[in-house]
């Protein structure tokens, strides 16, 4: 009888010292995944240049690098393109912050040619008491979700008193990075790792599905309720953001001017899509849409784009300056700026 409890407390001590095992192994593969996938694993979906970097952020995933210079980029010591900016906003100053993708970072124009640059000297050439700035936080391939993570990690310490957010047609692209943000998935590499690998597989499944292969597919399919409701939420909370500041969110829609774009009135595809961001509902949003400008001067997808032939509907220096001075004139209109 005790040679019998002997041997069943020798199976139990080995049972649990299996388990014990077989729990360290697991804890140990886990740390060590966890550990590669942090050095060695940067998720798809950014811009490949040498002006960019993995972001110790994973919801920005890459940002620039401080005081990178490529072509007609230069970044300064902030991590955006421009000029310097004190963080403390000079007396007498009227900050703005523009947040935006490539149209705003505009990689193919000199910097005086951006939005951001035309609007600032605009409105400094009209407002001999007031001082403005116009800073320019756009990232290639950026999405409205990191947008507003740029604008809460570093965007805000600036202290701006408007808030500009340029909104382009694939705003809501990819998908498959819209994240919970939870604690696992700020921190761990290894859940951002397979959530990433599900989240694309199951997109591209259902995309070939669908038969998703043209340009305005594309853009109907991000913006059905389950991708744009994160643009929706991500929007709101900017909105929220200014709000608490005093101040009004402004959401400039840019119309793409892409080979897939005739022109900008009825043969123009995405006017629904346009209706539907201008939709959004918040008191605190003032919404320009840039075709209406396009429209009244009489201009082509051709005339705006910088090489359209190339399939290439980034706006040109040109159109960028009529930009300018129609968004400055609603933000005068609006009392927004003197």
């Amino acid at each position: 009888m005790v040679r019998c409890l002997c041997s069943h407390s020798t199976m139990r001590k080995k049972y649990c010292s299996n388990i014990l095992i077989t729990l360290i192994s697991i804890l140990a593969f886990l740390f060590c995944a966890e550990v590669i996938l942090r050095l060695g694993w940067q998720m798809g979906g950014w811009v490949e240049r040498p002006i960019y970097r993995k972001s110790a952020d994973p919801y920005l995933r890459y940002e620039l690098v401080p005081g990178a210079n490529s072509g007609n980029i230069s970044v300064n010591s902030g991590g955006f393109r421009g000029p310097e900016y004190p963080i403390a906003k000079p007396p007498g100053t009227f900050r703005i912050l523009m947040l935006g993708d490539s149209e705003t970072l505009s990689i193919m124009l000199t910097y005086p040619e951006t939005l951001s640059s035309q609007l600032e000297a605009l409105l400094n050439s009209n407002s001999p008491k007031r001082h403005y700035e116009v800073l320019n936080f756009g990232v290639e391939g950026y999405n409205t979700l990191q947008e507003l993570e740029l604008l809460k990690k570093k965007g805000l310490k600036y202290d701006p008193d408007l808030i500009i957010l340029n909104y382009v047609l694939n705003d809501p692209e990819p998908g498959e990075y819209y994240f919970n943000k939870s604690f696992l998935m700020r921190h761990s590499a290894l859940t951002r790792y397979i959530t990433y690998r599900i989240k694309k597989a199951l997109i591209k499944r259902e995309r070939r599905r669908l038969h998703i292969h043209s340009e305005v597919e594309h853009f109907y399919y991000l913006h059905q309720p389950k991708f744009f409701s994160h643009i929706q939420e991500a929007i709101v909370e900017m909105s929220g953001i200014a709000r608490e500041r005093g101040r009004k969110l402004v959401v400039v829609i840019f119309p793409t001017s892409s080979t897939a774009v005739g022109d900008f009135k009825e043969r123009y595809p995405y006017w629904p899509l346009h209706k539907l961001v201008k939709s959004i509902p918040s008191e605190n949003i003032i919404f320009i849409d840039l075709i209406d400008l396009f429209n009244k001067q009489g201009l082509s997808p051709q005339d705006v784009s910088i090489n359209y032939q190339y399939n290439e509907s980034h706006k040109n220096a040109p159109a960028l300056s009529l930009s300018a001075d129609y968004i400055c004139g609603i933000l005068k209109t609006r009392g927004l700026v003197e």
